[in-house]
């Protein structure tokens, strides 16, 4: 049986070591040599852009950038040309928030920021808006999905790259359907995206799903066996937790 590292840390630092190392020849040998990196490796697929993209909406929905920051990420997108065909911010009438706009030649990516529409996560987490952000998707991720009134979710997990098919990220995010839309919300870049450019920039892999109402119910009836559970491996095997822990049920009775 694989312990927790091999299931969840070795396949994240290997992962950032092939994304660190990637960055590392691009700057000294420029494509040519992360070409032959990538043969070395055994990667099929790089995509510089789209991993771009993710840091500049990242930028964009913090609270240090201000307006001037704002524009020349809007610049920034724009010299993606040959992929970015244009980007905005415009209002969105149905949420009544800024978006911003992303048509690539793929799709359109659509991104609102996340503490806008729901300022009460930031008393749930302050730092959102901040870099302290980064690293925690699964605390987010369950937070927001039992937290967000009045909306049936989706709690995800699945896995995202980074440069290449061999930088491979366990992730959670959350997935909702606002006035017939649906769309992703990330806390680890503070955003809600239509689900569409969520998948596209991420390309991003579910490989498990757990609908607000059974989180509610696992969290109330199992919560002290839970609670020693790391968050992640109860996301990817809660099938087989629950289960096992059906069988002793008459144990875990709500008082």
């Amino acid at each position: 049986m694989k312990s927790y590292d091999e299931l969840f840390n070795d396949r994240f630092h290997r992962s950032q070591e092939f994304d660190n190392k990637i960055y590392e020849i691009l700057v000294k040998e420029g494509f040519e040599g992360v070409i032959n990196y990538l043969k070395e490796i055994g990667a099929t697929s790089f995509d510089i852009t789209n991993y771009y993209i993710v840091s500049l909406i990242s930028e964009w929905t913090k609270a240090a950038s201000l307006l001037h920051e704002k524009d020349k990420i809007l610049e920034n997108l724009k010299k993606l040309e040959g992929y970015v065909i244009d980007a905005k911010v415009q209002t969105n009438s149905e949420l009544n928030t800024p978006e911003l706009v992303i048509e690539t030649i793929r799709g359109v990516i659509r991104v609102s920021q996340f503490s806008t529409l729901v300022p009460d996560v930031k008393q749930v987490f302050p730092f959102i808006e901040e870099d302290e952000r980064f690293g925690k998707c699964y605390d987010f991720a369950y937070t927001i999905c039992l937290c967000l009134a009045n909306l049936s979710n989706e709690l995800v997990t699945g896995y995202i790259y980074g440069y290449c098919d061999k930088s491979k990220f366990l992730h959670s995010w959350v997935e909702t359907t606002i006035k017939g839309k649906e769309y992703a919300i990330d806390g680890t870049i503070n955003a809600l995206v239509n689900k569409e450019g969520y998948y596209l920039m991420r390309y991003a892999e579910p490989i498990t799903r757990i609908n607000k109402l059974t989180l509610r119910r696992d969290a109330e009836i199992y919560m002290d066996k839970l609670e020693k559970v790391p968050l992640e491996v109860y996301y990817v095997f809660r099938d087989e937790i629950i289960k096992d822990l059906e069988k002793n049920q008459d144990l875990f009775k709500i008082k």
